[in-house]
């Protein structure tokens, strides 16, 4: 029978405070939310991407050359090690798109004779395979497709190393290389932009001039081979065809950005929840401490009755669990929707065959573990208090308190302050430990509301440093080979140009106190004005000679300061390596890049005063003839726009990082309304009677609702600054936790934001201190 007493006894208790029990539960509903998302998206692109690259065998290594004999394929294929080689051509050039105002980026890519021995296999969604004896049909990438408004059976025409080519589409695919297709100066998606087409090696070799040859080759190794040595018997063999440094599929760049994307994925999951946590459990703490001491009696006369000390205090801890639980499972179901709504998100841009949400039970059971542990152990404290109530003292009233003049009375000794206020500032002084709970609890929320708002000042401060002050440029355009000053100076005469600029972009390997980095060196002009490095506090770090101005975060990766030096090895044309100075930093914060002077660079590649590329200045108004010129311009294999490239970002500012932010507010929305709400709702159980006194002796109910609101409201206001150092601290680190070597994030907190966030946490403070209050009988 005892059991049965005590199980209604909790269920009673459950119910006259489920109001404070709900508030409590969504607080761990919240926490574990986060895990399950977190864990069920990453587990659904895990599998997506296991999956897919099983299905079209995705390489191990990747190398390019400038024009390799197929006979070399042997070569490779006899690597210790290397189980399938599959030798490519690609070639790049502009194409016409309808539709379109700037012509799109063409990716021409070789489809192997025997399909059975493809690796990067692309699976077909629609249509069918180009026929092999034909040299006019192609399969095209079905994110372009779909962005461009391109339908089977269209005809595209691209500008290929110099020749005008035209293919039927036949068919979309999608392809474990393009998976994510980033614009070439920007990581964010141009899908539009990013024409990739595939059709049978004889129509490509025709189109790029390449019989007989190839430029690209993918390998696939077996299990335990050494890939460091693979990779040096692979840049031997291709190094007299013009090769560059051959890389393993870690540093391919579209597996990479994923990768960064499940870390941090990881990190979600594993830096929030504990927060929920952490004030759950005060929360618990709070609120069964309150019932041991109204149930001084109650405690007694169940040790009278015979029930023992752990029967006794046991209900406590039950309580505790109980709330764990409900917010766990409230968790487990909020967690799967935001999950669903987050692979959602991703497949508009991770475009898989397959990418279905897999919820993770395992997450879920952990999670609902350490819940029901952290709210257990938030109630240990009162539990061991109602152990060690005897019968006959628990049965007794509580001793008075002892009233004394405080601190705080002989700070407003001398104010002239009302009975009320007093009140609230005696009371503030009673429960000092109470006090600063809530007050860590409510400044929790404010930080996560400053922390999330954060996101956007950052992405504009990214914005506006990578697109506006750094490179100044309205468009930029690439050459299929390094060309001479005089293809720079044909730019000039085309439509609407106002400015340009030559630049030498090449890859480049850094290697520095037995570290390595591979990224890219742009040769810029000495008195450039179109593309600048830009150090702390925006300072021009202009590189001079053949010093090098590095990125600050990749010199911080070779721990490099200015003054020191840096051996560095050119990756394409005719290489060339040095060991030369660090003369400057720069802050970018899209990619890690590092300067040099063009001329210098073109020196050290042994090559002559060439550019890879131009940076122009054109008139908004002219873009159209200019691009229609471009088209006509056999050498010119790529196109970028600023223009373009930020509304990219803004798109996904508008999306991605806003349906997150919706997430992370309502959570800092929980954890301060479930601190006020309780806080409230405690003090009105502890100052009923006094409420009832200030009643009968005369007192409006306004002013009991002020005696009642007054300590949150105090509160709430000491929580404002130490949530403002908290959300400040909490931005650098997010910086340190979300920060990638393409894109880095500068804690950066606007004022209006600050504002926005402290005006949302006040709202909310004071919505659940009206909801308080009307429980108050007045």
């Amino acid at each position: 029978m005892k059991p049965r007493a005590l199980d209604r006894k909790l269920v009673r208790d459950l119910w006259r405070m489920r109001w404070q029990v709900l508030a409590i539960a969504l607080l761990i509903a919240c926490g574990v939310s986060v895990a399950v998302m977190a864990f069920s998206a990453q587990r659904a692109l895990e599998q997506a991407q296991t999956d897919f690259y099983r299905e079209t065998r995705f390489a191990d290594v990747f190398a390019l050359a400038k024009r390799a004999p197929l006979a070399r394929e042997r070569d490779l294929a006899a690597i210790e090690g290397v189980t399938a080689v599959d030798a490519r051509i690609i070639q790049s050039g502009l194409m016409d798109v309808p539709g379109l105002t700037r012509p799109a980026i063409a990716r021409l890519i070789s489809l192997p004779d025997d399909p059975s021995r493809c690796l990067n296999c692309v699976r077909l969604t629609a249509g069918r395979a180009p026929d092999p004896s034909r040299t006019d049909e192609a399969v095209a990438l079905k994110t372009f497709m779909d962005a461009a408004g391109v339908r089977l059976g269209d005809q595209l025409t691209a500008t290929i190393g110099g020749r005008a080519v035209s293919f039927v589409i036949v068919g979309a695919v999608l392809s474990p290389e393009y998976v994510y297709v980033p614009a070439p100066e920007s990581f964010m998606p141009d899908d539009a932009h990013q024409g990739v087409l595939w059709a049978p090696r004889r129509a490509v070799e025709r189109a790029a001039g390449m019989t007989g040859a190839f430029n690209a080759v993918a390998l696939a190794l077996a299990p335990g081979a050494s890939r460091p040595a693979v990779l040096r018997e692979v840049d031997r063999v291709l190094a007299p065809y013009g090769g560059r440094a051959a890389y393993e599929r870690a540093d391919q760049a579209l597996h990479a950005f994923l990768a960064a994307e499940l870390k941090e994925l990881s990190i979600s999951a594993s830096v929030l929840p504990p927060v929920f946590l952490i004030v759950a459990a005060a929360l618990v703490h709070l609120v069964v401490s309150r019932m041991v001491d109204a149930e001084r009696e109650q405690i007694g006369l169940l040790k009278a009755f015979g029930y023992s000390d752990r029967e006794a205090a046991a209900n406590y801890v039950r309580m505790a669990a109980a709330i764990g639980a409900a917010g766990a499972l409230g968790g487990g179901a909020i967690g799967g929707g935001l999950g669903a709504a987050i692979v959602d998100l991703y497949r508009d841009y991770f475009r898989f065959p397959e990418l279905q949400l897999r919820f993770s039970w395992p997450a879920l059971a952990s999670a609902a573990a350490v819940s029901v542990a952290a709210a257990m152990a938030g109630s240990l404290a009162a539990a061991r208090r109602a152990t060690a109530l005897s019968p006959a003292a628990a049965m007794q009233p509580p001793r008075p308190a002892s009233f004394r003049r405080g601190f705080l009375d002989d700070l407003f000794r001398e104010a002239r302050i009302d009975h009320a206020t007093r009140m609230i500032v005696r009371n503030l002084e009673r429960f000092p430990v109470r006090g600063a709970l809530t007050t860590l609890g409510l400044a929790a929320g404010l930080v996560l509301l400053i922390g999330s708002l954060f996101l956007f000042d950052s992405l504009d401060r990214v914005v506006e440093r990578s697109y506006f002050r750094t490179q100044r440029w309205s468009d930029s355009v690439s050459f299929v080979e390094p060309r001479n000053n005089a293809a720079v100076d044909a730019l000039a005469k085309l439509p609407g140009v106002f400015a340009v600029e030559p630049v030498r972009v090449a890859a480049v390997r850094l290697k520095s106190g037995g570290r390595q980095e591979m990224t890219r060196i742009v040769g810029l002009e000495p008195d450039a004005m179109l593309h600048r490095a830009l150090g702390p506090g925006d300072r021009v770090a202009s590189p001079a000679g053949r010093g090098l101005v590095l990125d600050e975060a990749l010199a911080a990766r070779l721990s490099l300061r200015p003054g020191d030096r840096v051996w560095t090895e050119i990756l394409e044309g005719r290489g060339g390596q040095a060991l030369l100075p660090v003369t400057g930093l720069a802050r970018d914060y899209s990619g890690a890049t590092v300067y040099m002077d063009r001329r210098a660079l073109n020196r050290l590649m042994g090559e002559g005063d060439v550019a890879s590329g131009a940076e122009l200045l054109v008139a908004s108004d002219a873009h159209k003839a200019f691009y229609r010129a471009i088209e006509a311009t056999p050498q010119i294999v790529g196109a970028s726009s600023r223009d373009d490239a930020v509304a990219a970002w803004r798109a996904v500012m508008a999306r991605s990082f806003s349906t997150a932010i919706l997430f992370y507010l309502g959570f800092a929305g929980a954890i301060a309304f479930g601190v006020a709400y309780n806080m409230c709702r405690i003090s009105l159980a502890e100052r009923a009677r006094d409420l009832a006194t200030l009643r009968v002796l005369g007192f409006a109910p306004a002013t009991c609702a002020y005696v009642l609101l007054g300590e949150l409201a105090v509160l709430a206001l000491l929580a404002v600054p130490l949530g403002v150092l908290g959300g400040y601290g909490l931005s650098h680190g997010l910086v340190a936790a979300y920060s990638r070597e393409d894109v880095r994030f500068p804690a950066v907190i606007a004022a209006d934001s600050y504002g926005l966030a402290i005006g949302v946490y006040l709202a909310i403070v004071a919505v659940a201190g009206g909801l308080a209050a009307a429980h108050m009988e007045v």
